[in-house]
């Protein structure tokens, strides 16, 4: 009968209309979460590490002490002086060498690493850099990890994926330093912020500089030459949250959190003579 087969044709449409409301949305959840995935919008574990003493940093020490010493009414050091002259070379200050002293600094810090097999243990998968000299020579020299370039062929140890040099993460240029020229920093910043939150991986080392990082995490005190930090960073996070705060007190940065110091340079004890 004409019932018979309107009943036989709206079952199975019902059955098909039912499946709809059940299996649409769950589908949409999964894709957006393959979507979020393939993105690497998870929440990633940081570990920022500042170069170690480059010979700009020696020569502003050196102009700090010849100021102090003048404060005291004594004369500075001729070694001092002649440092402090230096600076007047801006070029070579940009992407100045690691000094004497910052080699010290590397090889201290690069064995409690190496005591504590840090990128194994902390199962780092990337690990990138800035293209100047001074950050170039302490990845290679604290975690034996450097990218191909300026010369040299890529170096990384077996635990880390690869390796990468980012332009973005450059010092503070003193164009910069201008009134109005920290637009171009907080736009090379945003860019890396943008990069990391789109890595499949979840565990990267920045190699970099310490007005940087205190630009992209909004804090207020220098990073030690050579310190290891570790941060979290969630890039989902656009606002800021109540209680991520670093340990000197302030806010850190929307989708940045739990800053801490691993590691630093340990000034060897002198010893009486």
């Amino acid at each position: 009968s004409p019932r018979c087969v309107q009943g036989r044709i709206l079952a199975p449409l019902s059955v098909l209309l039912l499946l709809l409301v059940l299996v649409v949305p769950i589908a949409n959840t999964m894709s957006a979460s393959e979507s979020n995935n393939e993105t690497g919008s998870t929440a990633k574990t940081v570990y920022l590490i500042r170069h170690a003493e480059s010979d700009e940093n020696r020569r502003i020490h050196s102009l700090k002490s010849s100021f102090l010493d003048l404060g005291r009414f004594s004369l500075p050091k001729s070694s001092d002086i002649y440092a402090a002259f230096e600076l007047a070379n801006v070029p070579a200050q940009v992407d100045s060498n690691v000094s004497e002293k910052g080699k010290e600094q590397m090889a201290n810090v690069k064995e409690q690493l190496d005591k504590a097999n840090f990128l194994e243990t902390h199962k780092v998968q990337v690990v990138v850099h800035s293209p100047l000299k001074r950050a170039r020579d302490t990845c290679q020299g604290m975690l034996g990890c450097i990218a191909a370039g300026d010369g040299a062929e890529e170096e990384k140890t077996a635990s880390v994926e690869r390796v990468e040099e980012l332009d973005l993460l450059s010092e503070k240029t003193p164009a910069e330093w201008l009134p109005g020229g920290t637009t171009k920093l907080h736009k090379r910043i945003q860019d890396f912020t943008a990069w990391v939150g789109t890595q499949t991986e979840t565990t990267i080392v920045v190699v970099g500089h310490s007005q940087y990082f205190r630009a992209m995490l909004g804090t207020k005190s220098l990073f030690g030459n050579c310190d290891v930090w570790q941060v979290q960073y969630d890039p989902s996070i656009t606002s800021s949250l109540e209680g991520e705060t670093c340990a000197e007190g302030n806010a850190l940065k929307p989708g940045w959190s739990g800053l801490k110091r691993l590691y630093g340079y340990e000034k060897p004890e002198s010893t009486a003579a």
